[in-house]
């Protein structure tokens, strides 16, 4: 807490910024660029094949221009990209940051990114180089594990990867979707624990219980999930009036189908 914090002049931060960026977070952001993809000391953008790289990227996939308009010189290229910046919507922003995630080869970039969000009271932390609304660690290291699972798993990883991707698509969420590709993650586990590739969540429920300890309780749980996601009426069924589905709800899936996908991979190990 800062000086005038502490005598009451100022008022901390307590909101979690989630539908927009405020002056100091986009300042945190923007620093964190000039620090890692955007740092450059060559005047000429042909000096540095590292910098032309990443400027040619923002302009064709993120900026949607063509090559031939991009400065000759770094000064002039930094000028635009600072313009365009501060003058984006915030979902562009974090578009930006997402596809320069994408191109760093080192996690020095999205620590420093992770640690503007943290400071300026940002909804959303970095899993898998995607911006998603969970900020609690407990909850980000059980979707990061299950996003990183190994290669015999690699079904159940990837749509836990899919359902980051829906659940955090900026700026229209795909929530039905996520919470799909959150089931079919602890199906797929389900599925090669049983070692039956064609089973449901409810028939590979009975074979693993007998291959790994679970409590009853859990196990009825998982089942009871998996129904709703499947009966008449649910989230795997064509939709067939207006969705109610929201955040709380896809959040709730990803987290919950990540910790026990997570769950069977170290009782199964």
């Amino acid at each position: 807490m800062s000086f005038s914090d502490r005598l009451g002049i100022t008022k901390p931060k307590t909101v979690l910024q989630v539908d927009g960026i405020d002056d100091d977070l986009r300042n945190g952001l923007w620093q964190a660029c000039l620090e890692f993809p955007l740092a450059t000391n060559q005047h000429y953008l042909a000096g540095n094949k590292k910098f032309e790289r990443v400027v040619r990227g923002i302009y064709v996939n993120v900026l949607k221009e063509t090559s031939d308009e991009i400065p000759l010189t770094s000064p002039r290229v930094m000028e635009r990209l600072k313009g365009w910046f501060y003058g984006a919507e915030w979902y562009d922003v974090y578009n930006l940051l997402e596809f320069l995630l994408s191109l760093e080869e080192s996690s020095g970039f999205a620590r420093r990114v992770s640690f503007f969000l943290g400071r300026e009271k940002s909804g959303y932390r970095i899993i898998e180089n995607k911006f998603v609304p969970i900020t609690d660690p407990v909850e980000i290291r059980e979707v990061a594990a299950a996003a990183s699972l190994p290669s015999r798993f690699s079904a159940a990883r990837e749509h836990i990867q899919t359902a980051i991707v829906l659940f955090s698509r900026k700026p229209q969420p795909d929530y039905r979707n996520s919470i799909k590709e959150s089931i079919s993650a602890v199906e797929s586990i389900a599925r090669v624990i049983a070692d039956n590739p064609k089973a449901t969540l409810g028939d590979a429920l009975k074979v693993i219980n007998d291959k790994i300890p679970m409590h009853p309780a859990l196990k009825d749980a998982m089942s009871k999930l998996y129904g709703y996601t499947s009966d008449e009426g649910g989230i795997r069924h064509s939709l067939t009036e207006a969705s109610n589905i929201d955040e709380a709800e896809a959040k709730f899936m990803i987290v919950a189908c990540s910790a026990f996908v997570n769950f069977c991979v170290q009782r199964s190990a």
